[in-house]
């Protein structure tokens, strides 16, 4: 079937609905087990803290992440099946659709959902525990640090959407993988290139700011962050949404 190559609300809008209704069943399941162990754990600390269930935030959102980045990463699953992938190859869609239709699910469905349901938990055990309609426990998630948190995991799930079109099964821990052999890495070209500036540390040589010149101190101090904050929160989503169209564009092909 001939592939499209714009982009239609339409056909958007369907293959989401059909991304959606072909996997409702078991998102259920599992949105229905987290949810429910993290009401249960809340309900156990209301009842021993019932005036600090909203300090329970750090455990929804630690949830949220590593529930997020398992479900982006297995978002293209039906494109590795052998069964299945001939089907979904040859839908009526182009590779942009393909790639939105997963970042919309991923990257903005899942997070609003994990929000609302954070608060509803926050609401049911405060309702539970004290019977009153306070509303000081969701000051834990509708902070400036959760939407933070919330931008970050908007982020840095690209690297898993990619990871979810590029290997073929495992692809949650093959990108976890991915992510700590390119880490060392840095680490050890960050190591090899201090070793090389400033000797070797067997030399007992000391390097503090007030070693370093001027420029090598505003190099290091304000010009990298800076612009390693920009490639984060400009650059990163664009690059990682990107190579995910060509892998997904060369999986086509």
């Amino acid at each position: 079937m001939k592939a499209h190559k714009s982009v239609n609300i339409k056909r958007l809008y369907d293959l989401i609905r059909r991304h959606i209704l072909s996997n409702g069943k078991s998102w259920l399941i599992a949105y229905g087990a987290i949810a429910g162990s993290l009401l249960l754990i809340t309900l156990f600390r209301g009842y021993f803290q019932p005036t600090d269930i909203g300090g329970l935030a750090g455990l929804y959102f630690a949830v949220m992440f590593v529930g997020g980045y398992i479900f982006t990463a297995g978002i293209y699953g039906e494109l590795h099946q052998a069964q299945r992938s001939y089907q979904y190859l040859t839908l009526p869609v182009s590779t942009t659709e393909r790639l939105l239709s997963a970042w919309f699910i991923t990257a903005w469905m899942f997070p609003i959902i994990a929000i609302i349901t954070m608060a509803l938990i926050v609401f049911i055990g405060n309702l539970v525990m004290n019977l009153t309609l306070d509303v000081t426990p969701f000051a834990g998630v509708f902070s400036a640090d959760s939407w933070g948190s919330v931008k970050v995991y908007f982020i840095t799930q690209s690297i898993f959407l990619l990871g979810a079109a590029y290997f073929r099964g495992y692809n949650f821990l093959k990108t976890m993988l991915a992510l700590f052999v390119i880490a060392v890495s840095l680490q050890i070209i960050a190591g090899v290139t201090g070793w090389l500036l400033f000797g070797s540390p067997a030399m007992n040589v000391e390097i503090g700011a007030h070693h370093l010149s001027q420029q090598m101190e505003n190099l290091f101090m304000h010009t990298i962050p800076t612009v390693a904050g920009f490639i984060f929160n400009y650059l990163f989503v664009p690059f990682f949404l990107v190579t995910t169209w060509f892998t997904l564009k060369e999986r086509q092909v």
